[in-house]
């Protein structure tokens, strides 16, 4: 068992079956002996998948490990209900763990399964420089001084310190364009880069 699944899942279990057993096994010893036996199978299941585990893929892992948890969790209350039910209900008690393993167990794995097999689109990375963003925004700024149309330099001013626009490449590429242009084909650079931001 590796040092996070001991911290996180492993101690912890074994201080609530542990206080569960010390406050409430002397009602049943068959219902906690139960109870102790299916906790200690998904404990063992759960660090073999973790063990095993060949999903790459971060939102597969973290929902297979979110139902582990829901059908941990599951369990206790069953428990606690065998306990102080335990003279009407018995042996009974053990559909309940059924239908929780058959829930979060075998229907939950087909779903990750299932999902596992479907085919994700990547994620496109961002690329963040904010060097280039303070030189575009500067460059900009220098553009708008240059501009005679109030109506798209207050436009512009009010974009300016919120565009991600200016984070990118294309931006870099109109703003060096726009450099050495006056009048009508400035305005006409500086309209191309207010609709893009």
């Amino acid at each position: 068992m590796n040092k996070q699944f001991n911290s996180l899942i492993l101690f912890p279990t074994i201080f609530i079956v542990s206080l569960l057993g010390v406050l409430t096994a002397s009602k049943s010893y068959v219902a906690f002996f139960m109870f102790l036996l299916i906790t200690l199978e998904q404990i063992y299941n759960w660090n073999k998948s973790i063990q095993s585990n060949q999903r790459k893929d971060y939102r597969l892992f973290f929902t297979e490990q979110y139902l582990n948890v829901i059908y941990l969790l599951t369990i206790f209350p069953l428990y606690l209900i065998s306990i102080f039910f335990w003279e009407q209900i018995n042996f009974w008690i053990l559909f309940g763990y059924g239908f929780n393993y058959l829930i979060f167990r075998s229907i939950a794995k087909t779903g990750v399964d299932q999902l596992s097999s479907s085919t994700f689109s990547n994620s496109k990375e961002i690329k963040s420089n904010l060097e280039s963003w303070k030189s575009n925004k500067k460059k900009l700024s220098g553009l708008l001084q240059r501009n005679i149309n109030n109506n798209l330099k207050e436009t512009l001013l009010d974009k300016l310190n919120y565009s991600s626009f200016l984070n990118s490449e294309n931006a870099s590429i109109l703003l060096d364009q726009a450099a050495d242009k006056k009048g009508k084909e400035l305005e006409n650079i500086l309209k191309l880069i207010n609709d893009q931001m």
